[in-house]
């Protein structure tokens, strides 16, 4: 009867359960920071992106404030404003405008009508 019996039981019992303890412990620090790990790259991702945008829009700005002096622009020239520079080269109707803001760069091209009023129309 030396084997059965509260204490042979508990002994046995104790080993198991502090080995589920071990593996439970490890499987919820991978969950944990394979949680935190999608977490900062989705922030990452985010400000990466509200960063962008932000720059084609000034981007954007800084192509209008080109094209409001289009009547004086020679055949080519720069631009240097507080948030990028604007590279531009006019080849008869057609206006290229190169901006460079941070390090990203975006290129427009523009078609100059006649009366030297531009097309700025998204198509």
């Amino acid at each position: 009867m030396r084997g059965f019996g509260p204490s042979h039981y508990h002994k046995k019992h104790n080993k198991g359960f502090s080995s589920n303890i071990l593996f439970s412990t490890l499987l919820l620090f991978l969950v944990c920071s394979s949680l935190l790990s999608i977490i900062v790259q989705t922030y990452r991702s985010t400000v990466d992106l509200n960063q962008r945008t932000k720059n084609y829009y000034v981007a954007k700005i800084i192509k209008q404030m080109v094209l409001s002096e289009s009547n004086e622009l020679k055949e080519q020239g720069m631009y240097q404003y507080n948030l990028g520079k604007a590279h531009y080269k006019r080849n008869a109707n057609q206006l290229t405008i190169e901006i460079q803001i941070e390090s990203q760069h975006f290129q427009f091209m523009e078609m100059l009508n006649s009366d030297t009023e531009s097309n700025t129309e998204s198509e």
